[in-house]
């Protein structure tokens, strides 16, 4: 059981770094290059950043 506690633990931590990854990425965008690619950007980040919570929620993982 601890395996699979260490695994979804990994995973949450991937999916948390994709998304402010994704979010920064794209508030870089929206101040350097175009306003329109940016909140597109941050769109997708907002995204990942729910997908990650929802992961979080559905297998017991506070924050």
């Amino acid at each position: 059981m601890g395996s699979l506690i260490q695994r979804n633990t990994a995973v949450a931590k991937r999916k948390g770094t994709l998304a402010v990854a994704a979010g920064v990425g794209s508030a870089v965008v929206l101040v350097a290059v175009s306003p329109v690619l940016g909140v597109v950007g941050l769109a997708g980040a907002a995204y990942l950043g729910w997908d990650w919570l929802r992961f979080r929620m559905k297998h017991g993982l506070r924050l």
